[in-house]
């Protein structure tokens, strides 16, 4: 079988040899209208359908990753939760990481974070913009100083550990 380009996160369609996941997100916002405590509660109810219905939860964080670290604490899920978009300082990302929730980098990340970030809780992703993943490979892969054909397994395998049924239907 050959390992496809596994993107995370997209909002375009996927190019040749990529498989999107096609994750639904779920967060927090500073930047919206809707109040905090709306915000939070409807991501507590969203925790809780991912836990109900037994899926990894996909988080969107601007400026509100005390509340998302406050809120795992506090329901204690037993589902992953995997943070998209990471752009991140390193200590942003120890948070993450000693919490167990894993992160996704796109095309713009802060580099010294994805240095730390062990390939086992890592994904990549396009999200928003309508490019191939293949670049941002070719470029993790480098800095990781593995091969793109590694990498490609890395995240392949990452995506099925958190989302099994993937194997089953390619």
């Amino acid at each position: 079988m050959t390992i496809p380009y596994t993107n995370f996160h997209t909002h375009h369609p996927v190019f040749e040899n990529e498989l999107s996941l096609g994750c639904e997100e779920h967060g927090m916002d500073r930047r919206w209208e809707t109040p905090l405590s709306e915000q939070e509660a409807s991501f507590r109810q969203h925790v809780m359908e991912s836990e109900h219905k037994g899926k990894p939860l996909v988080i969107h964080c601007v400026r509100t990753l005390e509340e998302i670290l406050r809120v795992r604490k506090e329901m204690r899920p037993q589902q992953p939760w995997i943070m998209h978009g990471f752009r991140g300082k390193p200590q942003q990302l120890q948070s993450l990481l000693s919490s167990g929730i894993y992160v996704s980098f796109g095309l713009h990340y802060n580099q010294e974070s994805l240095m730390q970030c062990p390939l086992e809780m890592m994904f990549l992703e396009t999200d928003d913009e309508a490019a191939p993943i293949e670049p941002l490979y070719k470029e993790v892969a480098q800095l990781k100083g593995i091969s793109v054909e590694d990498l490609k397994l890395e995240m392949w395998e990452n995506a099925n550990k958190l989302f099994p049924h993937l194997a089953k239907n390619r």
